[in-house]
């Protein structure tokens, strides 16, 4: 009795054998499986030894019958590139083993193979050579921990292809170790997590004259949403059989008009309602003639006729006595289709349709697609239940998603059958849900990808972001070949102002990893959408809340002069209503240094025309910072500008104006000052006075921190006392929020730091707070708290004894982890240390107390939102300066930069020749992985970098 390994596929299908038998002839049995598993041999090309060793090591492989090699070497010619070769091999191959030398180091080509590894969750087994260099690599030092590949050192290059052959072999009898022990599941039963959804033999759901079979027979269609999904085709088991018919064929027509941006006119409407005559009673036939008139005319692109249609087949539908679910199925389509209609026309009219909805006193229910939609969510909160349940000891491989695919088609089959096009355009929600809960079950960079298209398609600014901060990887991972199928996904929306409005927010999002010659046609083609937009009569007024924020996603990639031109087109126009957008963009976004100087003068121009404008210098005190931007950037163009912010602002230009663009720090600093610590005094005294709380329109005491941080300014001491006083009070006697608390102890840990002869003359105040700390509490004002809990006091008050060298190692060993799964208090709290951390180079944490903050940023570097991980990544940079932290710090850096976003990068970046304790090799990494970035940006931000190390 022997094993035969029959195939092998993920996550769709699994690991299969078979019993095989031999007589009684003492004949040798052969094991050669029918489904090898395929290898890719990476390693550094062209070089004798390596070429060798490639070669010993893929003839040691395939001896054993159980896999094929791959070696670029070894294949012949072809059609492709040689790049893509290769890069095709790998995707496509089942393990990657990289033979990597010490000494040789890591080439881009093999970086470059080690990153798809690591995107598409390729196995791998990682072989370094120490025989002429024993020092690690950096890439061999980031891939210890439990979840990491594997890896192991040899001293002897001879030994890479026989211990190369022994590991995959070991790898696989493994795998059916764990199976035989039940540590590795094959879950045949997982079409069983629910009740399957009979809808054709289901009588109380029929649908007027919907034959049995047609639900059954989707299987065309549930191929193509599970290739869209999973980014390749379904595994077929053996002797499966196709089920399909005629309904399913239109129904992946159509999947292609609504995913592949496939025309309207391709799939031919007469002849479906043709296969639809023979199916459906007379009444409903016609009403479904005259809707599927309004879904040809919505994918035309022409919304006037769609609503027309619609608004006939309501007419019938009443006339004829159609069931209530088909009149309110239609009145669910004339009222999002005139919602459309009366947006592209920038009208806004009351919905009769939406009033007979709201009138309506039966429930809105939709025969068989509700009880599918149901039964989807169901599986949903099922599958994810049995994964947060299941035994940490048990792997899973395979899956079976068929039921999911067969769901979503019958979906799509049902709305195409009745003509809904809310229900057909809905598709791309109910895929987009689909992928979100594979995103959470598998982590599978192609779930990802979709999820983020899926988005942005969707146009929902705060869902991309979201996206973005949850999965990192979205980012780090795009090429630039992904990022152009997102920019043409965006062409799937059929009516013109939804598609711009899509590619805006596509070309924001993606607009930094595009190739030059995409990103020059794409630019081109966004530009003149927008000089179109700003010059038309009729334009379609929601497009413009979309265009300041394309133009920020790819600012760094645009030219400076191109910006300042559609800014000052903004405001020949007048189009006051987005002066807040494209104020702040202006302050964020655009240099005059960076331009020509006849662009700088016409931008200053024109925004004194805005002073000048009674009516529009109102909407400057929404956002007034680019004034400061711009009188710093160019003193000498703004002269004007500056004397119309006194004349027409004169409380802003004697206030923050100032503050933000003095260029006598020691003279008018001081005053800053005292005007600030006395309406500090003043919201002490009021703040809660008669129960009446307020917020604050700046934060003055974070202000007075970042005048004393500034390292030309010294304050004298006379000032000084009085900050101490006056901040100690809104810790001791105010009612001020737990923000304003915070910044008050960043304020006096700051004061410690820059100015100790100030603080031992003040120690007492210091030493106050210290004995009435249980004293020191926040009102439970919740409106103006930001959600931070009051823990984040008690933690932040430690850190002021700290810095007063008092012992509170226990109290913040016990308090720390009451912030883990707060997010509002973990970020107010990492801000804090932050901020104790930067208020000098010098600066660090006690050993006992570093050793709790170090094992806390190990677990906000993992956390899914990025002002956490921010934050604990300067803290990490900061902590550097203590040489016992070296590992740790180097082993963090080179995860980041392997798999962090570009904000994460570029903070590594531009500190990383400023912080001690980096080494030379982590250094070396990181600027070759930063060189070769995806993102524009973060090759740009690694230039400038190393750009100024070459001249200092």
């Amino acid at each position: 009795m022997g094993i035969r390994v029959t195939g092998i596929s993920t996550p769709v299908g699994g690991l299969s054998w078979e019993y095989t038998r031999s007589d009684k002839q003492n004949i040798p049995l052969i094991i050669s499986p029918g489904q090898k598993i395929k290898v890719f041999i990476s390693s550094i090309c062209g070089v004798e030894k390596y070429d060798k060793v490639r070669a010993e090591l893929k003839s040691a492989i395939e001896a054993t019958q159980l896999a094929d090699a791959y070696t670029f070497e070894s294949k012949g010619a072809s059609t492709l590139t040689a790049g893509d070769h290769y890069t095709f091999a790998l995707e496509e191959s089942d393990i990657c083993i990289f033979l990597i030398d010490n000494a040789d180091g890591i080439r881009p080509r093999v970086q470059v193979e080690i990153d798809t590894v690591k995107k598409y969750n390729i196995k791998a087994l990682y072989y370094f050579c120490d025989e002429n260099q024993k020092e690690k690599t950096a890439l061999e030092q980031s891939l210890m921990g439990a979840h990491l590949a594997k890896s192991k050192t040899v001293h002897s290059f001879s030994e890479l292809s026989k211990d190369g052959a022994q590991a995959l072999i070991e790898d696989i009898i493994a795998i059916y170790h764990y199976y035989c022990k039940g540590r590795i599941i094959v879950r045949p039963d997982e079409r069983d997590e629910v009740q399957e959804v009979e809808i054709a033999d289901a009588e109380k759901y029929q649908l007027p004259t919907i034959p049995k079979a047609t639900l059954k027979n989707v299987d065309k269609c549930r191929d193509y949403i599970l290739k869209f999904v999973l980014g390749y085709s379904r595994s077929k088991f053996s002797g499966e059989k196709e089920k399909s018919s005629e309904i399913d064929e239109w129904g992946l027509e159509f999947l292609q008009v609504l995913l592949e941006g496939k025309s309207i006119k391709r799939f031919n409407t007469a002849m479906y309602m043709e296969t639809l005559k023979g199916r459906q009673e007379k009444e409903h036939y016609q009403i479904v003639c005259i809707r599927w008139q309004a879904i040809q005319a919505y994918f035309s692109g022409d919304i006037e006729k769609c609503v027309e249609y619609l608004e006939e087949a309501l007419k019938l539908a009443k006339n004829i006595a159609q069931p209530t679910w088909v009149v309110k199925d239609i009145l669910v389509d004339l009222r999002n289709q005139h919602w459309t209609y009366c947006t592209v026309r920038n009208e806004y009219s009351e919905l009769q349709a939406q009033k007979e909805l709201t009138e309506s006193s039966e429930e809105l229910y939709y025969p068989i697609l509700d009880r599918i939609h149901e039964s989807l969510h169901e599986k949903y909160i099922k599958g994810l239940y049995k994964k947060k349940t299941e035994s940490p000891y048990s792997v899973t491989i395979g899956n079976n998603l068929d039921q999911y695919g067969e769901m979503l088609a019958s979906s799509l089959i049902v709305s195409m059958y009745n003509g809904s096009l809310t229900h057909i355009l809905l598709i791309y929600e109910k895929i987009r849900d689909f992928v979100f809960y594979l995103s959470c079950k598998y982590d599978d960079w192609k779930f990802r990808l979709n999820l983020y298209k899926l988005s942005i398609f969707a146009g929902k600014e705060k869902e991309i972001n979201g996206i973005q901060d949850s999965y990192p990887e979205v980012l780090n991972n795009l090429t630039a070949d992904e990022a152009e199928s997102i920019m043409d996904f965006c062409l799937n929306h059929p009516i013109k102002y939804k598609r711009l409005c899509s590619q805006l927010l596509a070309f924001g999002s993606v607009g930094y990893f595009l190739d030059d010659e995409c990103y020059e046609r794409y630019e081109k083609s966004i530009v003149d959408e927008i000089k179109l937009w700003l010059n038309s009569d009729n334009s379609v007024v929601v497009i413009g809340e979309n265009i300041f924020k394309c133009l920020s996603g790819v600012s760094y990639r645009m030219s400076q002069d191109m910006l300042s031109e559609i800014c000052c087109q903004f405001i020949d126009k007048h189009y006051s209503r987005w002066y807040t957008d494209m104020f702040k963009f202006i302050a964020n976004h655009i240099d005059l240094r960076e331009m020509s100087n006849d662009s700088a003068n016409e931008l200053v121009r024109h925004i004194n025309c805005v002073l000048d404008n009674e009516k529009e210098r109102e909407q400057i005190k929404y956002s007034p910072l680019f004034l400061c931007v711009l009188r710093r950037q160019n003193y000498a163009i703004t002269e004007e500008m500056d004397k119309k912010i006194a004349e027409y602002l004169p409380s802003y230009y004697g206030d923050t104006y100032r503050l933000e663009i003095t260029e006598n720090e020691n003279e008018d600093m001081p005053g800053f000052v005292r005007e600030y610590a006395e309406r500090i005094r003043k919201s002490n005294e009021t703040q809660g006075k008669n129960g009446i709380f307020f917020g604050h329109g700046t934060r003055e005491i974070a202000t007075v921190r970042a005048i004393l941080l500034e390292k030309e300014f010294v304050c004298d001491s006379e000032i000084i006392d009085v900050l101490i006083s006056t901040v100690a009070d809104t810790l001791l006697i105010s009612k001020e929020s737990i923000a304003t608390k915070l910044d008050a102890i960043a304020l006096l840990i700051c004061i410690v730091v820059k100015y100790p002869e100030d603080y031992i003359r003040n120690q007492s105040v210091y030493e106050k707070l210290f004995e009435q700390q249980k004293a020191i509490e926040v009102e439970d004002h919740s409106i103006i708290s930001s959600n931070i809990d009051n823990i984040s006091l008690k933690i932040g008050l430690q850190f002021l004894f700290t810095i007063m060298e008092k012992d509170v190692y226990n109290d913040i060993l016990e308090l720390m982890p009451y912030i883990q799964g707060d997010i509002p208090t973990t970020i107010s709290v990492t801000n804090l240390i932050v901020e104790y951390l930067e208020n000098s180079d010098d600066v660090v944490l006690p050993q006992r107390v570093e050793s709790i903050i170090l094992q806390n940023v190990l677990q906000w570097l993992q956390s899914e939102h990025i002002d956490i991980r921010w934050n604990a990544t300067r803290i990490l940079l900061a902590m550097s300066r203590n040489p016992e932290n070296d590992g740790v710090v180097n082993h963090q850096l080179v995860n980041l930069i392997d798999s962090n976003s570009a904000y994460i990068k570029n903070l590594i970046m531009r500190q990383l020749h400023k912080m001690r304790g980096i080494t030379d090799k982590t250094r070396e990494h990181i600027i070759s992985k930063c060189k070769h970035d995806a993102n524009f940006v973060v090759r740009m931000v690694c230039d400038e970098v190393e750009k100024d190390v070459a001249e200092e």
